[in-house]
């Protein structure tokens, strides 16, 4: 079963995308992470999301 799914994310702030073109799908008993640098959009990733 799908828990998540997302097809063409894209965020920007202003002029500069910060996510673009994102592509995701996360199903049940799937184990994740989200590793990156500070301000790599990890957070901004789950907000829009959630």
């Amino acid at each position: 079963m799908i828990l998540l799914q997302v097809n063409q994310l894209t965020k920007r702030f202003g002029a500069e995308a910060i996510l673009e073109n994102i592509q995701l799908e996360i199903k049940t008993n799937d184990r994740i992470a989200l590793v990156g640098k500070n301000g790599a959009g990890k957070s901004t990733l789950i907000k829009n999301n959630c």
